[in-house]
C-alpha cells in the first residue's frame, strides 16, 4: 500500500463557496473519499452489513452473541429545552436485539468534548426509550388484562440498553489505548447500570500494522485512519468490507458525495468561531501581561491555533495563511 501527503486546502475565510470548490478539486484527484468526514464515513459504515459486522467488532461479541441484524433510523432527534434543540447523529442503528446504537465521527476536538457526548448521549436515550414505549403503546389492547396492565406498568421507567461509539481523530484525555469502555460507576467501581455504555476510539493511538491486524474492529480502524491517505486499501478477504470501500472510490462516487465531503471539509462556522475565540483569548492575556511579554504570548497563541488547524488535517500551507491573519 503506497502512502500520499494529504495537500487539502480548507477554507479560513468567508467565501465558502470558493473554498467548497477548491476542496471539490482536490477531493476529485484522491482515490477514496475521507471516512474521517461525516459524508464519507456515512457512506463507509451506514449500511446494514457494513455496520452490523464493525459492531460485532466494536463490542467484542462471540460469535453466539453476535447481531444478526441492523435497522438504521432517522439521525435528528429534537429535545424540547426553553426552546427545541435539535441533535443530528451521524449512524443511529437498533439491532435485532434491542440495543440502540450511536456510531459518531468526531475530526476536531470541540470545546467541552465529554459534556457534549453525556449531553448527546442523554437525547439519544431519550428518543430510544420515546421510540420503545410507542412501539409498545401503539399495541397496547383498549381492554387491558391485569397482567397487561403490570406489563405497562413495569415499563414506565425501564430503558433500553444504548451504547454510544465515538470515533476520534484527536487523543481522547484520561484514556489508555486507542480503545476505552467508559459507563457511570459508583464509589467502588460497580457500574450504576449495564444499559448505558460509552466506546471511545481515539484512532491517535491506533498503530496496529495491516500485517498485525486480526479482528474486525482492528480492520475497520485500520481503514478509517488509512483511508484518506491511501492509494490502494486492503479488503481482508472480505466481502462486506470490500463492498465498503468500493463506496468510497472517488472515480465512481456520486456527485452528491463529493460536494457534500467538499462542503463538510471547508471550515464550519463553528470552527471559526472556535479559531476567533481562540485568537481574541490569547490577544488579550498578551496585553494584560504587558509589552515584554507580548511576542512570546503571539508565538503561544499561534502554536495553538496550529496545533487546533492540524488536528482538522489542515494542510501546513493552509496553517501558514491562519496564522498570518491579524
Amino acid at each position: 500500500m503506497s502512502e500520499k501527503q494529504n495537500t487539502l486546502e480548507f477554507s479560513i475565510t468567508t467565501s465558502r463557496e470558493y473554498w467548497e470548490e477548491k476542496t471539490y478539486e482536490e477531493i476529485k484527484k484522491a482515490t477514496y473519499v475521507n471516512p474521517l468526514y461525516d459524508p464519507g464515513f456515512k457512506a463507509f459504515l451506514g449500511e446494514e452489513q457494513a455496520l452490523k459486522s464493525f459492531l460485532n467488532g466494536a463490542l467484542h461479541l462471540s460469535k453466539e452473541h453476535q447481531i444478526k441484524s441492523v435497522t438504521i433510523k432517522n439521525i435528528e432527534i429534537n429535545i424540547v429545552f426553553p426552546t427545541t434543540k435539535t441533535f443530528r447523529l451521524d449512524i443511529r442503528a437498533t439491532t435485532a436485539d434491542g440495543r440502540c446504537v450511536d456510531v459518531e465521527m468526531q475530526k476536531a476536538k470541540p470545546a467541552h468534548f465529554i459534556e457534549r457526548v453525556l449531553l448527546q448521549h442523554s437525547a439519544f436515550l431519550l428518543q430510544s426509550k420515546y421510540e420503545q414505549d410507542k412501539d409498545f403503546l401503539d399495541n397496547f389492547p383498549e381492554n387491558p388484562t391485569d397482567a397487561e396492565r403490570k406489563e405497562r406498568d413495569d415499563r414506565f421507567y425501564k430503558i433500553p440498553p444504548t451504547i454510544a461509539i465515538w470515533v476520534c481523530d484527536f487523543h481522547v484525555e484520561n484514556q489508555v489505548g486507542y480503545r476505552g469502555s467508559w459507563t457511570v460507576k459508583n464509589e467502588r467501581g460497580l457500574p450504576v447500570t449495564d444499559k448505558i455504555e460509552y466506546i471511545m476510539y481515539d484512532l491517535t493511538q491506533f498503530s496496529i500494522p495491516k500485517d498485525k491486524i486480526r479482528t474486525d474492529e482492528e480492520r475497520w480502524l485500520y481503514l478509517l485512519k488509512t483511508a484518506g491517505t491511501s492509494d490502494n486499501l486492503p479488503d481482508f478477504d472480505d466481502r462486506v468490507i470490500a463492498n465498503a470501500i468500493k463506496r468510497l472510490l472517488v472515480k465512481t462516487a456520486s456527485e452528491k458525495l463529493l460536494r457534500e465531503q467538499a462542503k463538510n471539509m471547508v471550515m464550519t462556522e463553528e470552527e471559526l468561531d472556535y479559531l476567533a475565540s481562540l485568537k481574541v483569548r490569547a490577544h488579550d492575556e498578551g496585553l494584560a501581561e504587558g509589552e515584554a511579554n507580548e511576542r512570546a504570548k503571539n508565538a503561544a497563541r499561534d502554536k495553538k491555533i496550529a496545533e487546533y488547524l492540524r488536528s482538522l488535517g489542515v494542510s501546513e500551507d493552509s496553517v501558514a495563511k491562519a496564522l498570518s491573519i491579524k
